[in-house]
């Protein structure tokens, strides 16, 4: 995930891998190495949901990390991976989780974040493939589906290189119309800042 550009607008929208394009897992850079979780990790993962612009705040990340270990503490410690640098200070993490934008859950790839310094080094696409591995040994329906925004342009073209597709259809509080005119902003947006 790269860094959000706040100089543009905020525009939500959801992508689907409508069937498995992963075959391999990308191994993780050398420097890096991934950690079970552990109750040590908790003050870490929050820190770097809230420098990567997840979180408006430390507290916002502790009430929402607090609320999903409430939901599903074994889920989490499951479902989501945790990468470290050499030092043992964690860089990275993604995880699966039930998402709720459709009627029933539905597991989506969820809290994409790496350090800004840890960055372009294949991390995210390392967790991603990962991810995408664990959920087809689950039995679980394709779609698998993600939450991005318009100001993580750079993610969304890592997603979209994946296999996820823009999503245009309807979900809660969305109508298919407004997913279509979502993907038209979010589109322009990586043109003008394709690289």
């Amino acid at each position: 995930m790269t860094v959000l550009d706040r100089s543009i607008p905020f525009v939500r929208v959801l992508m689907v891998m409508p069937r498995n394009t992963i075959y391999k897992e990308v191994p993780l850079h050398e420097d890096y190495h991934y950690v079970s979780y552990s109750e040590d990790l908790k003050d870490a993962w929050c820190k770097l949901q809230t420098e990567v612009g997840l979180f408006e705040d430390l507290k916002q990340a502790q009430e929402k990390l607090k609320s999903m270990l409430k939901e599903d503490a074994q889920g989490f410690q499951q479902n989501f991976l945790f990468v470290q640098d050499q030092e043992g200070n964690l860089v990275g993490s993604a995880g699966l989780w039930p998402g709720h934008d459709f009627d029933g859950d539905r597991t989506r790839i969820h809290f994409v974040a790496v350090k800004e310094r840890a960055q372009h080094k294949r991390i995210a696409q390392s967790l991603l493939t990962k991810l995408c591995l664990q959920y087809e040994k689950k039995p679980s329906k394709y779609p698998l589906y993600l939450v991005t925004q318009s100001q993580s342009y750079g993610a969304i073209a890592l997603y979209s290189r994946l296999g996820f597709v823009p999503y245009l259809g309807e979900y809660h509080d969305h109508t298919a119309q407004e997913s279509e005119k979502d993907w038209e902003i979010v589109t322009d947006i990586l043109r003008q800042n394709a690289y």
